[in-house]
């Protein structure tokens, strides 16, 4: 099949390529603009006529790329799909949906219900997508394991890495407070965090905390492994990309997370929801470096069973080879019930 991968967040639209592409498939990623990405909500609907344009232009690549079909990850976008009138997998990742506006939630109902299915990479978005459509699925996000793996035990390692942004849907006010701790406990003890967020200037005026820029995906699993102890976010009570990636690479991992019933067994997170908490799990972690290396391959271990790549390449294989059979169908209908002497309609999305 030829796929178009449409907007990488998060990496997993670049990490679905890849895997499709391992199976024989023709995939290409394609990255819309996205103009004003970084303004309020409220705001966005300013820039709104150089969004429509660059739509517009990205409908075209895609009519004139020969596709079967489209993988579009963020709910709204999904309205590519819509107006250019070809089917399409809807990928929803988060803030798409936690964060509509007035201005988006049409937009949003409308792609979740044009498109032939329906992801999402959280268990938290069940609620919002199933308004709209109850035959949703959670795609648990891929982790490319072989990218991210230890490069040392964690025993041999010291300090705590932050691997979640310093914004307040990841609970930084919390992370914060857990510092503030830290600093007066454990002075002794680094954290590392990566710069960006509002909550940035807070956390470098901490003795204890050092900040990076933000990094290239490919240095991640360095940093992650020069740490014994990652801290992830702790507001929504889900695991993101970052903290997958963190197990991957056998760390014992600090978050909130209240979401294990999607899973047949319990992740082994080390669980704590506020500034005492995390800061008690942290402490308790640099004091046992046997428990942290039990706790890094159990989480490996975890993350292999149910987020590697080829568990997710391989479902999205299987519904888009669903869509392209259902699609002949549909084209075969068509041209039972066309009549002589009138002109048969072109297809909306050519094939190759």
């Amino acid at each position: 099949m030829r796929i178009a991968e449409i907007n990488d967040v998060a990496s997993v639209a670049s990490e679905i390529a890849r895997g499709l592409r391992a199976r024989g498939h023709d995939v290409d990623l394609l990255q819309p603009h996205l103009v004003g990405a970084s303004l309020h909500p409220l705001v966005k609907p300013v820039v709104g006529p150089a969004r429509a344009a660059d739509w517009m232009s990205l409908i075209h690549a895609l009519h004139g790329g020969d596709y079967d079909l489209a993988h579009i990850h963020y709910a709204y976008l999904g309205n590519i799909g819509v107006i250019g009138r070809f089917p399409y997998i809807l990928h929803c990742h988060g803030t798409d949906l936690r964060g509509a506006t007035v201005f988006t939630r049409p937009l949003i109902r409308r792609a979740i219900r044009n498109a032939r299915h329906v992801f999402y990479s959280t268990p938290d978005l069940a609620a919002y997508v199933k308004r709209y459509r109850d035959d949703c699925e959670f795609l648990p996000n891929p982790i490319d394991t072989e990218l991210f793996q230890p490069e040392a035990p964690s025993s041999e390692r010291d300090g705590v890495f932050i691997c979640c942004a310093l914004t307040e849907i990841k609970g930084a006010a919390r992370l914060y407070n857990a510092c503030q701790r830290l600093a007066e406990a454990r002075p002794g003890v680094r954290v590392t965090a990566i710069a960006g967020g509002p909550y940035t200037a807070e956390f470098a005026d901490l003795r204890n905390v050092t900040l990076l820029p933000r990094q290239p995906r490919a240095n991640l699993p360095r940093i992650i492994s020069q740490h014994a102890v990652v801290l992830g976010w702790v507001r929504l009570g889900i695991a993101g990309m970052a903290e997958l990636e963190a197990m991957a690479c056998a760390r014992p991992v600090v978050t909130w997370f209240n979401q294990a019933h999607v899973y047949p067994e319990e992740p082994p997170f080390l669980r704590a929801v506020d500034g005492y908490d995390i800061a008690t799990a942290i402490i308790q972690l640099i004091d046992d470096p046997a428990l942290r290396d039990r706790l890094g391959a159990e989480s490996r271990a975890w993350v292999h069973r149910y987020h590697r790549l080829e568990l997710a390449v391989a479902r999205v294989e299987e519904v888009a080879l669903a869509v392209a059979e259902r699609r002949g169908g549909e084209r075969r209908l068509t041209a039972r019930l066309s009549f002589p002497g009138l002109p048969r309609a072109r297809p909306r999305f050519p094939r190759r």
